[in-house]
């Protein structure tokens, strides 16, 4: 019986929202959705300010992100557990390479100490509308691996180089947050003079250039003489305290589900007391005022109040195109790794199916959408994503829930962020980083792998040394010539048969498997192709030197057991035909074994199965034992044979 479909149900392949939507249970699922989107709002208000501004951008960025794609998403993805918006990672990326492409259209351009307050608008102007047109390209980049099904290309970024570059990137976001607590803003300047060309500033702000992204020139720069002086023990005092505040909460919501929320409000609980503190003490420093002064807190200052504008605008025209598309194709890279990896391991904890097409496209479009209304690129969150699983969100409405809290606080309550310190801003992100930090997958590795441990070793300091982009090009680069390696490199293995059975098992992992007299069985374990088929005619000419020189007698044939092999190409066919040639040339019977069924029809368009005879294509390498010992007086496991101390019987019994 042909299945009816509702145009409801048409309608909800284009807006998955209606499909889940009208199996809501209101009674049920509501006061959950409430409490996480709650929660992920007190966390992400504070967080996506503080991001905006380490990504170069007005801090209203930050909570423009954390409205509009999230409403978006909310709607078309698939997963009831991803919270959406500004990640940290993603803002030093931008943060790192979009100054040196707007410098290229705005000479003279540099990253603002202060967006908020730009000693260059036009400059800073340009840097914002440079940011939007990223997150669109990014937006359509993600549209399209979702819509194409091109998501395969990340699985070639290993799981080692991937947590390298976190790790690295977390410890260099941290270094650069220190300036806060440090309490460094602005310097004098001194090249400076009354009569000093206007070109010439009387303060200088805290470096941030692309250069200036590496762990030895930020360590330089904090601790450099010139900016020591400019130290504010009551900005560190502060910071120190936040810090250690949030760290606290986040380890009291780590004990319990069920004081998850202590975790997930410490963001916001920072926030109020450190305005309290610095509006109630008037600890605040005149924004207008760069002169040094060690009784007063660097304060965020002004956010603008009400919905985000249109920005459509702003995609066209575009300029250099290449590099922002380059720099678009970085950060959709590490998007789509953090955001389906987090969306992929949640929906398995919590049992339900998840469309890795739906999350792409879905995530594409909110980034499309939030191009289009003041947002720069947005993914899933670690830590949100988890605020929502612990809360027990029971679907996307969650995600409406915190884009509307969001959406207040922009309307009505951006004026309480005036007196907030840009200490605590620092701290919130320091917090935040701890869980990317992985020292104990660095152990483990080293345990389990020298190799990748050393992958992951070589991403961290790739990004420390390097800088973000490096880094990432770096440790991106640094994956695919180890899945190259690996592939151009496949494992081969001799095989023995298992005492009293016809089970052929690998001779050096199987201590009692023993050779067969006369043959060599090798298996081959990887897809045949061309970048891998040289090293494995070496390994089949060496096993054919070592099986002569161990006594056991001269080879007369030898099966090569393709089962592990999935797929063959036209250099494979050509490697094989040649091998079964010079094999016979030099007196030598070839058989193979076990070939799949798509593997066994390349073959047999190639004619390979011929050229080596139906006769010599067998199901099982028993069989082909069987086979090779009937056809041809091969010697027996005797004195010069298995070594088992009897003889080996021959024909069907041998296996």
């Amino acid at each position: 019986m042909r299945a009816t479909y509702s145009p409801l149900d048409y309608a909800a392949t284009a807006l998955p929202c209606l499909a889940w939507l009208r199996r809501y249970n209101i009674r049920k699922d509501l006061m959950y959705d409430l409490l996480a989107g709650a929660s992920v709002a007190a966390l992400v208000v504070p967080q996506g300010m503080s991001y905006a501004r380490l990504a170069g951008l007005p801090q209203e960025y930050g909570l423009y992100g954390a409205f509009v794609p999230v409403m978006v998403y909310a709607a078309l993805g698939s997963s009831k557990h991803l919270a959406v918006g500004p990640v940290a990672v993603t803002s030093l990326i931008i943060g790192s390479a979009l100054p040196a492409i707007v410098a290229r259209d705005v000479p003279g351009f540099a990253f603002e100490a202060d967006p908020n307050r730009p000693a260059n608008p036009a400059g800073q102007d340009a840097y914002n509308r440079a940011a939007i047109q990223v997150a669109f390209l990014a937006g359509v980049l993600y549209t399209a691996v979702g819509v194409f099904r091109l998501g395969f290309f990340i699985n070639f970024l290993s799981h080692s180089v991937i947590a390298g570059f976190m790790t690295g990137a977390a410890t260099l976001i941290g270094l650069t947050q220190m300036r806060h607590l440090f309490g460094y803003d602005h310097r004098p300047n001194p090249a400076w003079t009354p009569a000093s060309p206007p070109n010439v500033t009387q303060y200088l702000p805290f470096p941030r250039g692309q250069a200036d992204d590496r762990v030895v020139n930020q360590v330089k720069n904090l601790f450099s003489p010139e900016w020591l002086a400019m130290f504010k023990w009551r900005d560190f005092v502060m910071g120190l305290a936040w810090v250690a505040l949030l760290l606290a909460m986040k380890a009291v919501g780590k004990r319990s589900k069920r004081l998850v929320w202590v975790k997930a409000v410490g963001p916001l609980t920072v926030t109020a007391l450190s305005i309290a503190v610095t509006a109630g003490l008037r600890l605040q420093c005149d924004p207008k005022n760069k002169a040094f002064n060690s009784g007063c807190v660097r304060v965020v200052g002004r956010v603008p109040t009400g919905l985000p504008r249109e920005t459509v605008t702003w995609w066209f025209p575009m300029t250099r195109f290449g590099d922002k598309l380059g720099l678009a194709l970085l950060v959709c890279a590490i998007d789509i790794l953090e955001s389906v990896s987090i969306a992929k391991a949640l929906a398995f904890k919590n049992r339900y199916e998840l469309s890795s097409t739906q999350e792409l496209v879905g995530l594409g479009v909110a980034n499309v959408f939030g191009a289009a209304f003041s947002c720069y690129t947005t993914t899933g969150s670690f830590s949100r994503s988890a605020i929502m699983d612990n809360v027990g969100a029971a679907s996307q409405v969650a995600g409406w829930v915190g884009g509307v809290a969001v959406m207040l606080v922009l309307l009505f309550l951006t004026p309480i962020f005036r007196s907030m310190p840009q200490n605590a801003q620092g701290a919130i992100i320091i917090s935040a980083l701890v869980g990317l930090v992985q020292v104990k997958e660095w152990r483990f590795l080293w345990r389990v792998s020298k190799r990748d441990w050393a992958v992951f070793t070589a991403a961290v300091l790739g990004v420390w040394f390097g800088g973000v982009e490096i880094g990432l090009v770096f440790a991106i680069v640094l994956s695919l010539i180890l899945a190259l390696y690996r592939s151009a490199f496949p494992h081969t293995a001799v095989l023995g048969r298992l005492p009293g059975t016809d089970v052929y098992r690998n001779v050096k992992q199987y201590a009692s498997a023993k050779r067969v007299p006369g043959l060599l069985l090798v298996r081959v374990d990887a897809p045949l192709f061309f970048a891998n088929v040289a090293p494995v005619a070496d390994a089949l000419r060496k096993y054919e030197r070592e099986a002569t020189a161990d006594g056991d007698g001269a080879v007369k044939a030898v099966v090569i057991d393709l089962s592990p092999v999935t797929d063959v190409d036209a250099s494979a066919v050509h490697f094989l035909a040649a091998y079964v040639r010079g094999a016979r040339a030099r007196g030598l019977d070839v058989a193979l074994a076990n070939p799949s069924c798509d593997v066994a029809k390349i073959l047999a368009r190639a004619g390979l199965d011929a050229l080596v005879g139906r006769d010599r294509v067998f199901v099982r390498v028993g069989d082909a034992v069987d086979a090779l010992r009937a056809a041809a007086p091969l010697p027996v496991a005797g004195a010069a044979g298995e070594k088992e101390g009897k003889e080996a019987p021959t024909g069907a019994a041998a296996v």
